[in-house]
């Protein structure tokens, strides 16, 4: 009896034993990741030990959070504190504000470096676009734009499904909101024409992917809105055409958050999501453009800006 007793407890430590090796080697070829996020946003990663089975680490470098800005080198630094504590770290945000009359006065916020989608500004680039065809000859009064079966968002009355148009007539029905109108223009000018036209004009990041009876055209940065608005106050690409756009711009219907405390003339286009805005308020003149997952804090910084800029003319 006791022999039997002996081999049940040897066989049963064996066992055990057994168990215990196959777990630690198991746990030795796991690869532990550890990700601090410290308080000014930097992130640490340390790996305890590399691993056989072949897995592959978090991409870390992808990963975004709303406490790490990155300020673009050589901001003023008193305007990017003023920008950065109006917006917080609650949300995702690109912010930009350049003087256009002093060029080395900026700010660049960021906690969010990729291009965004986005549905309004894209009515501004287009509209650059045309004109810039415009400009070289390749659209003018004589110009016929049937609307197609493709370009139809909705029943709006300007428009109607094959019938033709001029130029002029689609920019100021989507201009009055007509989708059908901005469709039928993006078409015939061509969504690469359109791009490269923007990157004329310093925007490198902006993409052209649908259509304005989405929710979104394509996605762009603030970065891009801002070089696109400066470059349009300087007159590049599109010459004397671009007041005709900034008049556009002044007697936009929708009015984007960001100025709803701006005073002086504004020539602005946006909505939830993005906006830019030229700004002369008599003692100094500026770009101010901004996206954000969240847009409670447009008001605010649009009010913020306007502030900082009249006293540090």
């Amino acid at each position: 009896m006791n022999n039997r007793i002996l081999l049940g407890a040897g066989i049963a430590t064996l066992f055990a034993f057994g168990l215990y090796t196959s777990s630690q080697r198991a746990a030795e070829n796991r690869e532990l990741t550890v990700i601090q996020v410290k308080k000014k946003g930097k992130v640490t990663k340390q790996v305890a030990a590399p691993s056989s089975s072949g897995g592959k680490e978090p991409n870390v470098g992808s990963i975004e959070y709303s406490n790490h800005i990155y300020t673009r080198s050589g901001s003023n630094k008193d305007l990017a504190k003023q920008v950065k504590k109006v917006m917080g770290e609650d949300a995702n945000y690109q912010v930009e504000v350049q003087s256009l009359t002093k060029a080395k006065t900026f700010a660049g916020l960021r906690n969010t470096k990729e291009a965004h989608a986005t549905s309004k500004i894209f009515e501004l680039y287009l509209l650059i676009a045309l004109y810039a065809q415009e400009k070289a000859g390749k659209l003018g009064a004589s110009t016929a734009i049937k609307i197609e079966k493709s370009d139809v968002a909705g029943k709006e009355a300007g428009v109607a499904k094959g019938i033709s148009y001029g130029p002029s007539y689609l920019r100021q029905q989507m201009l009055q909101g007509s989708k059908t109108a901005a469709n039928a223009l993006l078409r015939k000018i061509g969504k690469d024409q359109v791009t490269a036209c923007l990157k004329q004009m310093g925007a490198s990041q902006t993409s052209i992917s649908g259509n304005f009876s989405g929710k979104s055209v394509g996605k762009t940065t603030a970065a891009d809105m801002r070089a696109v608005m400066v470059s349009l106050y300087q007159g590049k690409v599109v010459g004397s055409y671009n007041q005709s756009i900034l008049t556009a711009l002044s007697t936009s219907r929708q009015k984007s958050p960001l100025v709803k405390s701006i005073s002086g003339t504004v020539y602005q286009i946006g909505d939830d999501d993005s906006a830019v805005a030229l700004v002369n308020n008599g003692s100094s003149s500026y770009v101010v453009s901004v996206w954000a997952s969240k847009n409670d804090k447009f008001a605010a910084l649009g009010k913020t800006v306007s502030a900082w800029m009249s006293k540090n003319k």
